[in-house]
């Protein structure tokens, strides 16, 4: 995997302050790696306990929360439960090995900010930035609100608490006659002090000739005197808007001018359009659809975004399905959500509507019932998400886990039938050797086996499908290899079906086991014929993909990565829905009985998933079916292939060798396969038994024999405590499958002899005496 690319100062971010609860030291890595990849630069304390949650976020500002979903002693939950108590309005993200579908939903309901699957972490740093972008919304948008409702209050104030300052004076010699108290707080003149002053007083000097032409020039009863300059006690210059009236006052000729501060006023209005603006550029750019439409459902506003959710070209474009109702497939949704709004006053329900080009979504709709107002009527204001491909992830993800499920079952059952069949191969082959060809009973013996390995070839389907086979995967030609598989496979088709090819020339090689490789195509193609009985076309093709992160969000299935793609298209009779659900279940078939064990395409499933690659499947009834196999690139050219080694004959010898089996019946087969060729056997049944017996023996040991799965002390383990004793001891691991892929890993790695179980006695005696050989000692004989 490439590294990630070093951050320039152009593109350094600010610090994301992150709370990690996460007991695992791995898992906190991994998240730390993730997010610095994305470019973000974490700064991450983290903790385990309740205890330090809680001390965190007392003494800290966090800009996020990143939860293990199960923990020691508490849950992601409880993280999310102090968070509400604490009042901490931080996005909190469960990162969690497997969540259910249901549980998934009950955290999301509960406030989670969303969830990422430990096997899934690419996806953290886009789940982040989307939980962080969400919180700025609702902050910006709680600012604005705040900013709306202080400008309405201070309006409230000044209109409904605060008499406009007014005052009187007379025309004549424009002594002032009367003012209110809001002129004296105004202008910080007492009563008595305004009384003795003219209206020319507590104005600018060279407004007061303004003021005497415009006092000849009005007219009465009412002069529109406009803006003028004020000046208060302390010389402050207040612009004031005046009206005036003439009127007799205590029998003067006088006017009555009432005075407003323009600069409050101004000030106000400027907030509010502020603020205005502010809803509106929220409105305008937001990610969600938004919509205002009528209790009847007319369209008032809409946002862009809904516009394009929907493929419209242009609001007037969609003003013209004039009624919101139209977009809903079914009728009774909207007027169930119309109920909802009623009853409740907001809703938060799912529907399905229509785009411009026919096309359908699932959207989700928040909203709520908005009050009659001054000004404007009841309305509904929705919020509107696309939640289709999350819904569909969340199916794919359904799907996986009970895959995931059965594939256990299944591994573990294909385990114990391995070890089953191998004794009951081994116990066959030793009869058959044991009894002349023309013996009746040797003839048994062979049904025996013959039977035997139609069930290991069952058992190897089914670790196939649980992802638990042993691979031995190198980087290959992906045309050369699909060249060499069709050229067996073209008899077998059948000259009715018309065999294309379409090889991309320079593919980059693939990271794939050959053998694995081969039955994957073969399978594909043989159910692509059994889907075309009366014949038809059959086209194989490859290509090199680049999967990115927005590609892989609609694939719970995907990485980001080259692939190299291998595809399989017939025309045959193809699938409905509810088939394509179960193809990859094992043992599912629509087959006639007899005619299929229902093991072909989850063999494929399992096969291409344990190689770190996935599998897109696209049909329809009467139209054929496409299955799209994506392997990994390999990063270095294809290697050579290999050839089978001779089948040579089984060879004996003299040498001690150490078993170690915790199944009896393979132990016993192996035992007595050895003894039978001259070896000296010793025999354990768990790790820890094989290591001291190789202290009592070790002088006299040429060879260890042990199962990679063994009791106390697996097989490498056991190894590894015998080799520190004798360095370079020979040994030959047998495995049918490992849970624990690092053991079988670090067999693998060391280029250490590998069985694979279940193994008949002949190819125990060839690959015992290839270890021998290949030590380069001498025979050491037993002795007495």
């Amino acid at each position: 995997m490439a590294k990630p690319p070093p951050r320039t100062s152009a593109s350094r971010q600010a610090p994301l302050r992150v709370l990690l609860v996460e007991h695992d030291q791995n898992d906190v890595e991994l998240c730390l790696l993730e997010l610095q990849r994305a470019g973000f630069d974490p700064r991450i304390d983290t903790v385990q306990s309740e205890k330090e949650f809680s001390a965190c976020l007392l003494a800290n500002q966090y800009d996020l929360v990143i939860a293990d979903y199960r923990l020691p002693d508490w849950t992601g939950l409880d993280a999310l439960l102090r968070l509400r108590e604490l009042e901490k309005d931080i996005p909190l993200i469960l990162v969690t090995g497997t969540l259910g579908e249901e549980k998934a939903v009950e955290c999301i309901k509960r406030g989670v900010t969303d969830y990422v699957l430990k096997g899934q972490l690419t996806r953290l740093p886009m789940v982040v930035r989307r939980a962080l972008e969400e919180r700025a919304l609702r902050e910006e948008g709680a600012r604005s609100s705040q900013a709306l409702r202080a400008s309405e209050d201070s309006f409230r104030l000044m209109f409904h608490n605060n008499p406009l300052p007014m005052y009187v004076f007379e025309l004549e010699t424009l002594c002032i006659l009367e003012v209110n108290d809001a002129m004296v707080a105004t202008h910080g003149y007492s009563r008595e002090e305004f009384l003795r002053l003219r209206a020319t007083d507590f104005r600018p000097l060279e407004d007061a000739p303004l003021l005497l032409e415009f006092l000849k020039k009005g007219t009465a009863p009412y002069f529109a005197a406009g803006i003028w300059r004020h000046l208060s006690k302390q010389g402050q210059v207040m612009d004031m808007e005046i009206h005036a009236h003439s009127l007799l006052f205590a029998g003067r000729q006088a006017i009555l001018a009432v005075a407003q501060d323009v600069t409050q006023r101004r000030l106000a209005e400027e907030a509010i359009r502020e603020s205005e603006a502010r809803y509106r550029g929220l409105f305008e750019h937001a990610p969600y659809g938004i919509y205002r439409a009528t209790t009847l459902g007319d369209i008032l506003d809409v946002n862009p975004a809904l516009v394009a959710m929907l493929g419209y070209v242009s609001t007037e474009d969609f003003r013209a399905i004039r009624n919101m109702a139209n977009l809903f497939c079914d009728p009774r949704e909207r007027a169930r959500m119309h109920t909802m709004h009623r009853a409740l006053g907001r809703t938060d329900v799912e529907a399905e509507w229509k785009c411009k080009d026919g096309k359908t979504l699932l959207v989700r709709l928040n909203g709520r019932l908005a009050p009659k107002e001054l000004g404007r009527e009841e309305c509904f204001e929705v919020m509107v998400e696309d939640v289709t491909g999350r819904r569909a992830l969340e199916k794919q993800l359904q799907q996986m886990q009970k895959f995931e499920a059965i594939g256990q079952l299944a591994g573990g059952i294909a385990h114990d039938f391995n070890n089953m069949i191998g004794a009951i191969l081994g116990w066959a082959e030793l009869g058959s050797d044991e009894v002349p060809p023309e013996h009746k009973a040797h003839a048994h013996f062979g049904k025996i086996q013959q039977q035997a390995r139609r069930a290991a070839a069952l058992t190897r389907q089914l670790l196939a499908f649980s992802r638990r086979q042993i691979l031995e995967p190198r980087n290959m030609d992906l045309n050369q290899s699909v060249t060499e598989t069709l050229s067996l496979l073209e008899k077998v088709i059948g000259s009715n079906i018309e065999l294309e090819t379409r090889l991309a020339p320079d593919l980059s090689p693939i990271r794939a086991d050959p053998t694995q490789f081969e039955q994957v195509l073969m399978n594909l193609c043989l159910n692509a014929r059994d889907a075309m009985p009366q014949g038809g076309h059959l086209l194989i093709e490859t290509s090199i993909v680049q999967y990115d992160d927005e590609q892989c969000r609609r694939s719970a299935y995907a990485h980001p990565g080259r692939y190299g793609c291998l595809s399989v298209s017939d025309t045959g009779m193809g699938m409905n829905a509810a088939t394509l659900d179960r193809i990859f279940e094992p043992f599912f078939t629509t087959k006639e009985v007899g005619k299929g064990t229902g093991l072909g395409l989850s063999t494929v499933y399992g096969v291409v998933k344990q190689h770190g690659g996935f599998v897109n499947v696209y049909s329809e009834p009467e139209h054929g079916t496409c299955f799209r196999i994506y392997f990994p690139v390999g990063q270095l050219a294809a290697e050579p292939t290999v050839k089978p080694t001779p089948d040579l004959p089984a060879v004996g010898g003299e040498e001690t060798i150490l078993i170690a089996e915790d199944h009896e019946g393979l132990r016993e087969i192996a035992r007595q396969t050895l003894s039978q060729l001259g070896y000296h056997v010793l025999v354990a049944v768990d790790g820890e038994e094989a290591v001291e017996m190789f202290r009592i023996h070790h002088a006299t040991i040429d060879l260890v024999l042990l199962d990679v799965v063994l009791p106390k002390l697996s097989g490498p383990e056991a190894y590894s405590c015998m080799n520190k004793e004798r360095p370079g001891l020979p040994v030959l691991f047998t495995t049918g499958y490992s849970p624990d892929t690092s053991m079988l890993r670090s067999v693998q790695q060391q280029e250490l002899p590998l069985l694979q179980k279940p193994y008949t006695p002949r190819d125990l005696a060839r690959k015992v005496r290839e270890a021998l050989a290949a030590s380069a000692k001498p025979a050491r004989h037993r002795s007495g």
